[in-house]
């Protein structure tokens, strides 16, 4: 069965979060299990509600694993979806209380059933016993608040995560910026075309509005070919991929390209009735050898230096003055599959002198008029 690379995405969010909350539910059973005695001035390890250790931890692996799942899928494909067009602090009000309800839904249903149903069933006033138990307890309180604690620190990693492509953030966590060095990367600029007398057009507001849409419906083509999104621009967006072999064998930038078109042109009617047009837009793509680390001290930054950006950048000026969608550089061309190239319609433009650089470059057009890929 094929899924959206989005959605698959979104799967990985919700299983991480599903171990985390399972990590962090056996990391609380150790926890509660560990008390200190002011009398004798040292700490025992002493399992709650007379359990064996082996099935104190299976409850508190248990209850986190659903809980992490169902509350995970709600976060991920509902509440963020929905609320990624209001205000902060909106999103923040109900993210905390969902969780607030969430969390004391299920540290009232996990303890009651494994360690309380017995004692509340048989009391005088079962409803008062239950309210003492579960949930004015010292011991409920204490696990609400940690819990709470959890939920606060998986939204904000969440947060993190969107920020930084899942490969960078690996690469981030092992140092491997820490230390300024050299990679082959290949780096696709792409434009929205005509964006001035647009934004004239629908106001400051309503442009944003288009850019965020035009830039929503690329996920999944960026996704789908592995690449990375590095920056946003203004109203251009710069994608990358390392230079490896299933890149090239399989011209995942070209393809990535079509398939944003692809993407664009079925949304035509959405566009059109929001905002009275259909994005056109132009990209180049240049590869090359560029330096990758960490740079900035208040704020820190994963930034790409070296001459092929720049070239890039000057080389999609030439999409205009040769009425090209897109146009690749020869360095490019070189790495890609002889055979595969086919496919695409290239069309030589010359070696041309692009703006600020000495050395002349050979570039080509490049179409294609069949479904993306």
């Amino acid at each position: 069965m094929y899924l959206q690379s989005k959605i698959r995405a979104q799967l990985y969010l919700v299983l991480g979060m599903t171990l985390f909350w399972m990590a962090s539910g056996a990391f609380m059973a150790f926890y509660k299990c560990v008390n200190y005695m002011p009398a004798t001035d040292e700490f025992i390890f002493v399992v709650p509600n007379k359990l064996s250790f082996g099935s104190f931890l299976l409850i508190n692996i248990i209850g986190p694993a659903v809980g992490g799942f169902i509350g995970g899928s709600i976060l991920i494909f509902r509440l963020s979806e929905n609320l990624r067009k209001r205000s902060y602090w909106y999103y923040v009000f109900v993210n905390f209380w969902f969780f607030l309800g969430f969390i004391l839904v299920l540290n009232t249903l996990i303890p009651y059933f494994f360690y309380y149903r017995e004692e509340i069933n048989s009391a005088d006033a079962p409803l008062s016993r239950a309210l003492d138990l579960l949930i004015l307890d010292p011991y409920a309180l204490r696990n609400l608040v940690s819990w709470l604690v959890i939920a606060w620190i998986t939204v904000q990693g969440l947060n993190i995560y969107e920020k930084y492509a899942p490969t960078t953030l690996i690469s981030l966590f092992l140092g491997r910026y820490h230390s300024p060095h050299e990679v082959s990367r290949i780096f696709m600029f792409l434009d929205l075309s005509d964006s001035t007398s647009i934004a004239e057009k629908l106001g400051h507001i309503r442009f944003f509005d288009l850019l965020k849409d035009f830039f929503s419906d690329m996920t999944d083509p960026i996704l789908d070919t592995q690449g990375e999104i590095y920056q946003y621009i203004g109203d251009e967006i710069v994608v990358t991929w390392p230079v490896r072999r299933s890149v090239r064998k399989h011209m995942r930038p070209l393809r990535c390209f079509f398939r944003i078109k692809e993407k664009v042109k079925e949304k035509e009617a959405y566009y059109m009735e929001k905002y009275g047009l259909l994005p056109q837009f132009k990209a180049a793509i240049h590869s090359g050898k560029v330096v990758v680390g960490e740079i900035g001290v208040i704020k820190r930054e994963i930034v790409y230096s070296g001459d092929i950006l720049n070239t890039a950048a000057r080389m999609m000026e030439q999409c205009k003055v040769y009425n090209e969608k897109l146009i690749i550089s020869n360095q490019l061309l070189e790495i890609l599959p002889k055979k595969k190239i086919n496919i695409y319609s290239l069309h030589e433009l010359g070696e041309l002198t692009l703006r600020g650089k000495t050395q002349r470059m050979r570039l080509f057009g490049v179409s294609w008029s069949r479904p993306a890929p």
